[in-house]
């Protein structure tokens, strides 16, 4: 009951947001008149005044009806076409931080064109994210001569360009391009030894295209920088000759293939890594300084006992190569990571290669958190509006259609696979008896290139679309996301008389299906009009009921005629794979479909298990993440105020000081017997000083005091001295470089240890709710482990640079 009234007054309250942005549009065409007299000149002036009172402190929601005017009226005159009053409707509700749900066909590009054009009047810089380069370079240059009339300077970013062309395009007003390489870019901004060598210049506002892939599909998906580690050879062939010697009660391996030692596995691997000096004698490998060495040895363990030589790899030409589980193919050029490779690589006596380490990573889900404002849109969005919300912090508006959809849906759940493709084929031939254009949908390219070799079976064949007619008789075409701009050249064709289109879910998204064709006279419409207008086949329903309803979103824009069926069967792989069990009547009844009721329950109960599965498994990945994110932006913020700040020495000072405390609160402990010989090595090899070091007298603690200020005194004077040889800035200036390379390479080395502690951690078998609070306690032990480090390594580096005059 609760659940109901909250999604009542949820609906309530969208119902109402929608009604004032109609009040809102309806005052917007009410300044139409107005706009139509303005000269060019007169509508850029008009622009600039909005854009000075903004940056004098006018707020956008003061200047929004005024700013959606002007862009409306700039995409008459450019484009000649109006935004119509739910595009307004779309742009207020971005601009108001919602994820806005239009269908496809509605005009998002032109949509996203006002809000971006109100956003960029701040001139801080408005970023619009999509899903490929080829719809970046489009929208950007389909857009550009809107915001030209408007004063605004547009640029794109591709995955080609170079730190200059990206520093220009992002000093545009507005920035479009792939989601990833936005991040990429913020990661390798990070990572510069000036400000001046950044691209970006800050996350202000960001407008996903697409949300659903980015900011859902896509959303853990980690983008990564990598370095190479060097040569480990002796390091992997003294971890394999360890576990090679293992024996079956040294470990054990449960039925998902996943491999631990045991207790008994523990301590023989302990010994034998302590005799080859791997593990020191005082540690273990539970210990948290000991989980990367532990993520090795797992990693060999898996090498040799669930990774099967001539099955899962071959040996050839001197080298390991994967075998695809699909085919049974080898796949030159293919490795494993996180050391795998290398491990088989030892098991087998081959040739090491060379491991890479990443130097940093972001996913999506934390990189687009980082926007003051964060708006997106999507044609599917209603179904994940709790993650949007979870995740994100953003609302779910579903904008309506410029036109009633009148599209027929339909669905079909077969007893067997065989039964299904034969209603497909069934559906096929009557639509090419009647011209009417032909969409069929694959879950993936493997799917679908098995869906064109059974038409080929049945007498079609493949065309090729640089050359053929997309309407030659009994041919298809296939569409993958490989090749992103002849994809949108195919689907743009997919609309013509009799053309037949195979793709999968990803290809040519933000490319609509046109009736009769992309360039089609009112002929050519209005016969595709009369065969039904684009008919949609599902293969298989997705995991995700939002990736059928974009597929049936192909058909029906903006009114058009058509018609989508899904053909499913029960053999289907996304039924089993959800442990969706069929009745027991439907076992003993030999019906070659399902009865409607009956197969809509079955398959909303798949989707919604695969759902909540994919939520949880993202919403743990963020938990996790966000924790090694915040150790991340607190050793950045270091970084960052390191490169840009101007208190270096002060900073090196502390950190020389607080080393000189660790080595006294470890060698000199006022309530035991000092380590004298310990504490002298220390400072020899930290501080390349020589100290005469007394024992302590009856008041240790006095004492320990005492040397600490000495030691200090010492230390100062050494740098001092090297400061007076060098000169203050030439010092400065290599202390903050190194500084800073010491922070990207203690980063790289903790961002390794967190990702093996997130894998080991889920074999500890703990109760699922102590896993992250586990994690998090393990992770911030090894962050302070880190920040010692920092401090030492920073405080024997400058003890070194330079030479001390005589």
């Amino acid at each position: 009951m609760i659940p109901r009234l909250a999604r009542r007054a949820l609906s309530f309250g969208t119902r109402r947001k929608l009604t004032q942005y109609e009040t809102t549009a309806d005052q917007v065409l009410a300044l139409d008149a107005d706009h139509r007299r303005l000269s060019t000149r007169g509508l850029l002036d008009r622009a600039t005044e909005l854009r000075q009172r903004v940056q004098g402190g006018t707020s956008l929601d003061e200047i929004k009806n005024e700013a959606f005017a002007l862009a409306r009226e700039a995409a008459r005159r450019a484009l000649n076409e109006h935004p119509v009053p739910v595009q307004i409707i779309g742009a207020l509700a971005l601009h108001d931080g919602y994820i806005a749900e239009m269908k496809t066909g509605e005009g998002k590009t032109l949509t996203a064109a006002l809000v971006c054009a109100l956003n960029a009047l701040t001139g801080r810089g408005v970023h619009v994210a999509t899903p490929n380069d080829y719809l970046a370079e489009r929208d950007a240059a389909w857009m550009r001569p809107v915001y030209d009339l408007l004063g605004l300077s547009t640029g794109v970013i591709t995955q080609e360009m170079d730190d200059d062309d990206r520093r220009e395009a992002y000093r545009c007003d507005i920035t479009y391009g792939i989601a990833s390489e936005f991040g990429f870019d913020c990661l390798r901004d990070d990572m510069k030894f000036s400000a001046a060598e950044t691209v970006q210049r800050g996350h202000v506002f960001a407008l996903v295209d697409e949300a659903d892939a980015t900011l859902i599909d896509e959303a853990s998906m980690p983008l990564a920088l990598f370095g190479p580690l060097g040569d480990l050879s002796s390091f992997y062939q003294a971890i394999d000759a360890v576990v090679a010697t293992l024996q079956p009660l040294h470990y054990e391996m449960d039925h998902r293939g996943r491999v631990a030692l045991t207790e008994a596995g523990y301590s023989e691997v302990e010994l034998q890594l302590q005799q080859t000096g791997l593990l020191r004698t005082s540690t273990t490998l539970h210990d948290i300084a000991s989980i990367s060495l532990l993520h090795h040895v797992v990693q060999s363990l898996r090498a040799h006992v669930v990774l099967a030589r001539d099955r899962d790899y071959v040996v050839e030409n001197g080298g390991v190569t994967i075998v695809d589980q699909l085919t049974g193919r080898p796949m030159p050029g293919r490795r494993y990571d996180e050391g795998l490779h290398q491990a088989l690589e030892a098991k087998e006596g081959c040739v090491i290669g060379e491991e890479t380490r990443t130097l940093a990573a972001i996913t999506f889900q934390t990189y687009f958190r980082r926007y003051d404002k964060l708006a997106g849109m999507t044609g599917t969005a209603k179904a994940d509006s709790e993650e949007y919300k979870e995740i994100y912090g953003l609302d779910v508006i579903s904008i309506p259609t410029h036109r009633p959809m009148i599209r027929v849906d339909e669905a079909v759940l077969h007893s067997t696979a065989a039964g299904k493709f034969q209603a497909i084929l069934r559906e096929l031939e009557d639509a090419a008896a009647r011209g009417q254009p032909v969409l069929i949908g694959a879950p993936s390219i493997e799917r679908s290139e098995a869906l064109a070799a059974m038409l080929e079976a049945n007498s079609w064949r493949q065309r090729n679309p640089l050359t053929q007619n997309p309407g030659t008789s009994r041919t298809f075409a296939v569409l993958n996301a490989k090749h992103h701009a002849r994809e949108a050249q195919i689907i743009a064709d997919a609309g013509a008389p009799g053309a037949v289109t195979i793709a999968t879910a990803m290809a040519g998204r933000g490319t609509d299906i046109r009736l009769g064709g992309e360039h089609a006279d009112a002929a050519t419409r209005a016969k595709v009009i009369s065969a039904g207008g684009l008919l949609v086949i599902g293969t298989t329903h997705h995991d995700h009921g939002r990736m059928d309803e974009q597929l049936r979103g192909r058909a029906g824009r903006q009114g058009d005629p058509g018609r989508s069926v899904f053909h499913a069967s029960l053999e289907d792989e996304f039924l089993k794979t959800a442990a969706i069990s069929s009745p027991p009547t439907l076992l003993t009844e030999q019906a070659a479909t399902i009865a409607p009721s009956v197969a809509n329950r079955l398959i909303e109960a798949a989707q919604k298990r695969h759902g909540i599965r994919s939520f949880n498994r993202r919403l743990s990945l963020l938990r996790f993440d966000t924790i090694i994110q915040r150790q991340r932006d607190k050793f950045y913020d270091l970084r960052h105020s390191i490169r840009d700040g101007n208190d270096t020495l002060t900073l090196a000072k502390r950190l020389r000081h607080e080393t000189i405390d660790d080595l006294i609160n470890r060698f000199a402990v006022p309530t035991a017997p000092w380590d004298i010989a310990g504490l002298d090595q220390a400072i020899r090899s930290v501080l390349t000083l020589a100290i005469d070091i007394r024992p302590p007298s009856r008041d240790p603690k006095t004492d320990a005091r005492a040397l600490t200020q000495r030691i200090i005194a010492v230390a100062d004077r050494w740098i001092a001295g090297k400061i007076a040889s060098m000169g203050e800035t030439t010092f400065i200036d290599i202390l903050r470089r190194l500084m800073m390379a010491l922070i990207d390479h203690l980063w790289s080395e903790q961002s390794e240890r967190l990702d093996h502690l997130k894998r080991r951690i889920g074999d500890r078998g703990l109760p699922p709710h102590k896993v992250v609070a586990e994690f998090q306690l393990e992770a911030f032990a090894l962050f302070e482990r880190m920040i010692v480090d920092f401090r030492r390594d920073v405080t024997a580096y400058s003890m070194r640079v330079g030479i001390l005059p005589a």
